[in-house]
């Protein structure tokens, strides 16, 4: 990139963020989330707290950890408006296209070395292929050919967190709410079309997913019954009729 490159960039990062920044309350709030911003940006490697503040922050690394940590501002509110701003920037690039906006769930993993990170455990991380000690995120991504953006998330919990005697004390050192429910990621990704479908912001024209998906039969309902078209990946053994099975079944 050249430098008229970067500054027009940069110039762009201030007016997006500008969008959602009173959603955060507070001025000094609104300052921290626009350093974390710049930081999952630009910070080359680690992207935790200390090297963002240092690197592309004010130093106050005290600061920043209390707005990510505990701070009062709602991520539902900064998911909602993300979703407008997909709606009036990239959903139009999709008018004149065959395909129209897809909607991509898939998982994403992040490994992790200790026990205490919420829904941190021993299971499948895709980005390695390979069982590992990580979080898994589910994740709703619309995409259209101006480009795509993340419409919905949300962290699984492993079974793990719901077994045992002490389970419920591990959840709530994590602040996950007492009435949480364990839920499989497929009824996740279901949960997340869902909301999107009740909020009416955003249309998928499709839904696709990979097998971990499309073999689950309570997801493909939840898309049946919202009228959601989708075209899911199924595993090589599934087998398909050419004909309805039941046309075939002789009458006595």
């Amino acid at each position: 990139m050249t430098p008229v490159d970067v500054r027009a960039a940069a110039e762009q990062l201030v007016q997006f963020h500008a969008r959602f920044a009173l959603l955060f309350g507070k001025e000094q709030a609104q300052d921290h989330s626009y350093s974390y911003l710049k930081g999952l940006l630009a910070c080359p490697e680690r992207k935790s707290i200390e090297p963002i503040a240092l690197n592309v922050g004010t130093g106050q690394v005290s600061g920043l950890q209390k707005f990510i940590n505990i701070a009062p501002w709602a991520y539902d509110d900064v998911q909602t408006e993300l979703q407008a701003v997909f709606a009036e920037e990239l959903v139009p690039s999709a008018a004149g296209s065959p395909t129209g906006v897809v909607g991509v769930i898939d998982e994403s993993a992040f490994a992790k070395k200790g026990i205490h990170s919420v829904g941190v455990a021993r299971q499948h991380n895709g980005r390695l292929g390979k069982e590992d000690n990580c979080q898994v995120g589910v994740f709703l991504v619309g995409v259209t050919p101006a480009g795509l953006a993340l419409l919905d998330h949300q962290l699984y919990l492993h079974r793990s967190w719901y077994t045992g005697p002490e389970a419920a004390d591990r959840r709530a050192k994590v602040h996950v709410p007492e009435d949480w429910p364990f839920r499989t990621k497929p009824q996740i990704a279901a949960a997340l079309v869902r909301n999107v479908a009740a909020l009416g912001t955003v249309t998928p024209d499709w839904i696709t997913a990979d097998e971990a998906y499309g073999n689950n039969g309570d997801l493909l309902d939840e898309l049946e019954s919202l009228g959601q078209r989708y075209v899911m990946e199924v595993p090589t053994s599934t087998t398909v009729w050419a004909v309805d099975p039941t046309a075939c079944v002789p009458e006595y």
